[in-house]
């Protein structure tokens, strides 16, 4: 994991986001692992991804917005930037259990 207060400490822009809410976008990405190991991360290492997913979002190729929050989260946790598992989300069908 790389270290909040150094990254904290270079922040020109930030995004704010809810980690909850980013946990089903990281498994859409492939991204399990650093689902699981997002929801127990405090609040000054969420501050130090918000700082690393506006420089992905203010990258040349400008992802969406969630895309460029992933980013960042895998990047924190990995302490390296890299592509992440799938291009694309895949979200797990829904199971209709409703009987007749």
């Amino acid at each position: 994991m790389l270290d909040p207060a150094k990254i904290l400490a270079g922040a020109r822009s930030t995004v704010n986001f809810d980690p909850a809410d980013l946990v089903r976008e990281l498994a859409a990405y492939g991204e399990t692992d650093a689902s699981d190991r997002l929801i127990h991360l405090d609040q000054q290492a969420i501050a130090a991804i918000g700082v690393l997913a506006s420089r992905h979002y203010s990258a040349p190729d400008r992802p969406i917005l969630d895309k460029a929050i992933c980013l960042g989260i895998v990047e924190f946790l990995e302490e390296r930037a890299r592509p992440l598992k799938r291009k694309r989300r895949l979200y797990p069908k829904s199971r209709a259990t409703g009987e007749a």
